[in-house]
């Protein structure tokens, strides 16, 4: 088996690009899906984050609200700091149970996790191969203010808040360029998913 970190910033195709994986037989994992499933009423971590950031996070319904959330931390590092310090752990443990149990299941398989703080959390270390996906920051703009009601200058706020795309690239055993159209990077997709299959089938299994 073999494990990869999947990352970028917001806007640059994260997710479109880990359904392309999966269309290759991949299995993906979703951190921020993750995240809030843990976030639901009744969870440890629900209960941490009202206790951390008040009952103004609690939407009408008795749900997190999200927006809300996102407001408070991206107006505040500190306080983002302190929301990724109640959040993380709890995730990175599901994310290892399924790693592990996808190992179980199938030692040939590619597997990967979609992340955008991997390597701001220090998590890029935990898989064997590390994947960022990226784009031009204005296009990270472009397409963030497409598919949401938030400002540019909190789309702005929000990429501040992560490494920068150049950095990531740096430290990327592949990069995934999505300046181009689909075709193109289904393209790139393929010539990586064909050296990560390679290596999973591969004996002995090389480590990062």
């Amino acid at each position: 088996m073999i494990s990869a970190g999947l990352t970028g910033g917001i806007g640059c195709g994260k997710s479109a690009v880990a359904a392309m994986f999966a269309a290759r037989q991949a299995v993906t994992i979703d951190s921020d899906e993750i995240g809030r499933n843990l976030m639901q009423p009744g969870n440890v971590v629900y209960d941490r984050i009202v206790s951390g950031f008040g009952p103004e996070v609690i939407g009408a319904s008795g749900q997190l609200n999200r927006a809300k959330l996102a407001e408070i931390v991206f107006h505040d590092l500190e306080k983002l700091k302190h929301l990724n310090a109640i959040v993380h752990a709890p995730v990175l443990r599901e994310i290892d149970r399924q790693v592990f149990a996808q190992r179980q299941k199938d030692p040939n398989a590619i597997v990967l996790v979609e992340s955008a703080v991997l390597f701001e959390a220090g998590q890029n270390r935990r898989f064997d191969k590390m994947i960022v996906v990226w784009c031009r920051p204005e296009q990270q703009v472009e397409r963030y203010r497409a598919k949401s009601n938030i400002s540019v200058e909190d789309i702005q706020r929000r990429m501040a808040a992560q490494m920068p795309g150049e950095e990531k690239k740096r430290l990327a055993d592949y990069v995934i360029d999505t300046t181009g159209s689909l075709e193109e990077t289904e393209r790139q997709v393929d010539e990586v998913c064909a050296q990560l299959r390679a290596l999973a089938t591969a004996q002995p299994r090389p480590v990062r």
